[in-house]
Formats: structure tokens, C-alpha cells, sequence
């Protein structure tokens, strides 16, 4: 109690100021990567600093490699929208035709004489769409036609034709700057960069679970050093009761509870080594470990630092997550895309309006041969110009679309003030949390120094008979809580620097993780 007290005056004296925190030197037994528990194969180990752990969960991770094949698929769904729209359509067809009739006309024949014809034809046309909504179509077709009708031109005669076509829509389903002829592709675009964005959301909240899963496990084992730690002393102060008890200093009642005290010591130590195992399974889960490798102990051997210097300002902070949270850029493509879609739909409202140009080369003749040299010398043409105009008097359908779309877009306004609200509360909140962190690492590490020394000066006293058993268990228990408060604030420390570099979007750059949307 009397280290928890003093504890709590040095975090209220330093929390003001983070940078006038005095230099930090880990204990002992902070300075060392932790070791393995006892029965567990040191040789077989796999031993991961921090980047190594995060490179493993950022290649395995089932959480990122769905988000992986969730950005592939938009990828395409964006390349499946400008192919739909910019990829040419070709069609072809092929007729054959036969008749044997009387003749409709005196020019065609004679009464009761029979006519023969056939025909043959293929065409092909080509349709190609443009970026200003316009439709383009460029066709050709020829037939052949044996007729004994009078009125044929030729016994056999062929026909030829190419023509070409154009339309335009000048309001409904057209833009100036191409944004509505192009909607289609405009907004995939953005769902493809809205993408983009939730894999830089999840690949940086992962690197935050990877980082905390680690620093859990190395807690666990130092803990479990500190568990052994202590049992050893309690086991000294054990041995040490006994020499008195056999030389007649004490009675038996201090033995007794001398070995309690080392019986408690056991169940922690027993406890401390389940700890182990459990973050170990909460790590290989995060990097998915192959079930195979399961068996093998993990051990860290990253070490741990503290520089209270580093600690950030809500205010700097802020503007940082404003200019690189990947939140930030989704709202903004989110509004862009609310914004396409009102125009989308006040667009909607305007008449259909389309101006079409069409023109044709013909040829004809006894051969084929023939009909393509007249087509050449183009002395038989057309063409045609034509405007064709739709629309929908009260148009009240287009008008309750545009509304909603409307309602849409403000709701979205209002969405992302609020999301810059809560990343305000964040950022403020991670920066409060690691300046508390900061000054609780040092005061942790004098409550541990100042336990030690208790410790120390209790036991030269009960070495000449000046405190007693219960003293030193006390002691030790208080050594061991303050070993634990200072490694729990240490690692605190860090995971609270993660966290503001997570809230101010810097957690990727940070660690030099470049988003992949590929598994290597």
C-alpha cells in the first residue's frame, strides 16, 4: 500500500508534462528479451521481433487476405464498367430466301405463269459507344437476288451497302464535363478507392491487434519470470525460517507460514505459465500460424524502449489523422460519389433530346465486283439527319428520385461531421492515454526501486531477529506487484503509442508497411 500511494504522487506530479519525465533505465529484469518457462524447448522456438511478427500476420492473416479478394473483385467490378460501356459490340447475320409465285403485277408477268426468285444476304455491323453518351454504328451488307420476274433489274443481281450512323443525347443522359455519360464508370472508380481505403483501415487495425497480441506475450513471460522470482525468495525465506526454527529462535508457527506463503508462490507461478500459453494462442491466431506449428513456443525478441520525449499534442495530432486517416479520404470519395448521384438524378429529370446524323454508300450490278466499284466511286449515296425528343410531362418519379438523392447527399454531409467528431475524441483520447502511460512508467519504476529496498533493509532485519515472517512475505508480495505494475505500464506505454498512431493514421508509414493487394 505504501508503494501504490507513493506511486500515485509521482503520477500526479509528472502527468503535467511528459517532456519533463526523467530519464528511464528498464530493471534488470526488463533488459533482457524474456526467457522460455521451464519445459519448453528453447532450440525449437520461434523467435519474432516485432516487424517479423507483423510482416507474418500481414501476409497470413485471414482478416487480410479476404479483404485482398474483396479488393480484387472491385478491381474488376471497376474494369467490368468501362468495358461495358467502351467495348465495341459486333453483330452478323446471314438469310437465304426462296419462293415460286404467281406474279403480283402485268409487269412482273403474265397471268398463270409462275416467278422463281432467291435471295441471299449477310451483314455485319459494328456499335461503339463514346465517352460523350454518343452511339456509333458502322454496318455493311450485300445480298444476291435471281428473280424471272419482268420487273427485275437483272436475272442476277447484287447489292451492297455501307452506312454509318451517329446519335447524341443533348440533355437527358449528357454532361459538359462527361461525368453522366460516364456514371457508371465514375462511380466504380470510387468504390474501387473506397476499397483501397477499408484495406488501409484494416491492414493498419490489424498491425494495432498484431502489436498488442505480441507485447501480451511479452508480458506474460516476464510475469512469469517475476511468478518465478518471487517463489524463489520464497523459497529462501523458507529455508531461512527452518535454520531458525532448528536453532531454537522461532517456533514452528513461523515455518508454517513461511512454507504458505512459498505454496502461494507455486499456484501463481502455475498460473503465470496458463497466461503464457493463452497469449501465445492469441498471437498465432492473428498471424495464422499453420496448425502444425502450434506446438512451438514463441518468443519475442524485440526490446523494450521508452522514450517519454515522443509523446504527441491533441492539437498536432489532430490535424495529422484529418490529412492521413484513411477514414478521412473515404468520406470525402463518399461524398463525391453523393454528390455524382444527385446529379445523376436532377439529370434524370431533363428530356431526352437526341441528335442522329446517318449516311449510306450503295452499290449495284450483275457481280459482286461490280457493286463494290460503284461503292467506290460513291455516286450513289444518302443521308439523313433526325431529332428525336421524349418526354415525361409531370415527371414526378425523376423529381422524388432527385429529392431522395438530395436527402442522401445531406445525410452524408452530416456523416462525416460526425465521424471528424468521433476521430477528434479518439485522437484526443490516445494522446491523454499515452502521457498518462508515459508518466505511469516512471512512477512504476520507483515504486518497484523503493519496494526492492524494503525488501532489502526488512530482511537484514529479520536476519537479526528484528521483524518477522509475515514482514518479509508482505515485502516480497509488494516487490512483485511493483515488478508487474512497472512491466504492465512499460508495455502500456507502447500500446498506447500505437494506439495515437493508429488515431492520427501514421501506424503504416510508421512501420514501413506498404498496402499490398496481392499475397506474395
Amino acid at each position: 500500500m505504501r508503494m501504490l500511494v507513493l506511486a500515485l504522487l509521482l503520477v500526479h506530479a509528472t502527468a503535467a508534462r511528459a517532456d519533463a519525465l526523467p530519464a528511464y533505465r528498464p530493471p534488470d529484469f526488463l533488459a533482457a528479451p524474456p526467457a522460455l518457462p521451464s519445459g519448453y524447448d528453447a532450440s525449437n522456438a520461434l523467435k519474432l521481433d516485432l516487424s517479423q511478427t507483423i510482416e507474418l500476420a500481414m501476409r497470413q492473416n485471414l482478416g487480410i487476405v479476404l479483404e485482398r479478394k474483396q479488393m480484387a473483385s472491385r478491381t474488376l467490378s471497376e474494369a467490368a464498367a468501362s468495358s461495358s460501356m467502351y467495348e465495341p459490340t459486333v453483330s452478323a447475320n446471314y438469310s437465304h430466301a426462296s419462293s415460286d409465285q404467281p406474279p403480283l403485277t402485268a409487269q412482273a408477268g403474265p397471268a398463270g405463269a409462275i416467278i422463281a426468285s432467291t435471295s441471299d444476304s449477310v451483314g455485319t455491323t459494328v456499335s461503339q459507344r463514346l465517352p460523350t453518351g454518343a452511339s456509333l454504328s458502322l454496318g455493311f451488307s450485300t445480298s444476291r437476288v435471281g428473280s424471272t420476274a419482268g420487273t427485275a433489274v437483272e436475272p442476277l443481281t447484287y447489292n451492297s451497302m455501307l452506312s454509318f450512323s451517329i446519335s447524341q443525347p443533348l440533355l437527358h443522359g449528357f454532361s459538359t464535363d462527361l461525368a453522366i455519360p460516364q456514371y457508371s464508370i465514375l462511380t466504380a472508380k470510387i468504390a474501387t478507392a473506397q476499397e483501397r481505403h477499408q484495406f488501409e483501415i484494416t491492414a493498419a487495425t490489424l498491425v494495432q491487434q498484431t502489436e498488442v497480441a505480441y507485447w501480451d506475450v511479452v508480458q506474460a513471460l516476464y510475469s512469469y519470470d517475476v511468478a518465478v522470482e518471487s517463489k524463489q525468495l520464497a523459497e529462501q525465506t523458507v529455508a531461512l525460517v527452518k535454520r531458525q526454527e532448528d536453532a531454537g529462535m522461532i517456533g514452528s508457527a513461523e515455518l508454517t507460514g513461511a512454507q504458505s506463503t512459498f505454496a502461494q508462490r507455486e499456484l501463481a507461478v502455475l498460473s503465470a505459465s496458463e497466461t503464457v500459453e493463452q497469449t501465445w494462442d492469441a498471437l498465432r491466431t492473428i498471424i495464422n500460424l499453420p496448425r502444425d506449428q502450434w506446438t512451438r513456443a514463441i518468443q519475442p525478441t524485440e526490446p523494450l524502449e521508452f522514450h517519454p520525449t515522443e509523446t504527441a499534442q491533441a492539437d498536432a495530432a489532430f490535424q495529422t489523422a484529418l490529412a492521413r486517416r484513411p477514414e478521412i479520404a473515404d468520406l470525402a470519395l463518399d461524398l463525391q460519389a453523393s454528390d455524382l448521384a444527385l446529379r445523376k438524378a436532377e439529370n434524370d429529370k431533363l428530356p431526352e433530346i437526341d441528335l442522329g446524323v446517318s449516311g449510306s454508300v450503295y452499290g449495284q450490278g450483275d457481280t459482286l465486283g461490280s457493286t463494290f466499284d460503284q461503292m467506290g466511286s460513291r455516286d450513289a449515296t444518302g443521308w439523313s439527319v433526325m431529332l428525336n425528343m421524349t418526354w415525361t410531362p409531370l415527371n414526378r418519379t425523376n423529381k422524388i428520385n432527385a429529392e431522395i438523392a438530395r436527402i442522401a447527399r445531406d445525410t452524408r454531409v452530416t456523416n462525416r461531421d460526425q465521424r471528424v467528431q468521433g476521430i477528434w475524441n479518439e485522437v484526443r483520447a490516445a494522446v491523454r492515454n499515452q502521457h498518462a502511460a508515459a508518466a505511469q512508467v516512471v512512477a512504476a519504476s520507483r515504486s518497484r526501486d523503493l519496494a526492492r529496498q524494503s525488501l532489502e533493509i526488512e530482511t537484514r532485519k529479520y536476519a537479526s531477529g528484528q521483524s518477522s515472517n509475515v514482514d518479509i512475505a508482505t515485502l516480497q508480495s509488494e516487490l512483485a506487484s511493483a515488478q508487474l505494475a512497472e512491466l504492465t505500464a512499460v508495455l502500456g506505454h507502447e500500446k498506447a503509442t500505437t494506439a495515437v498512431l493508429l488515431a492520427t493514421g501514421e501506424l503504416l508509414a510508421r512501420r514501413n508497411i506498404a498496402v499490398e493487394l496481392t499475397k506474395r
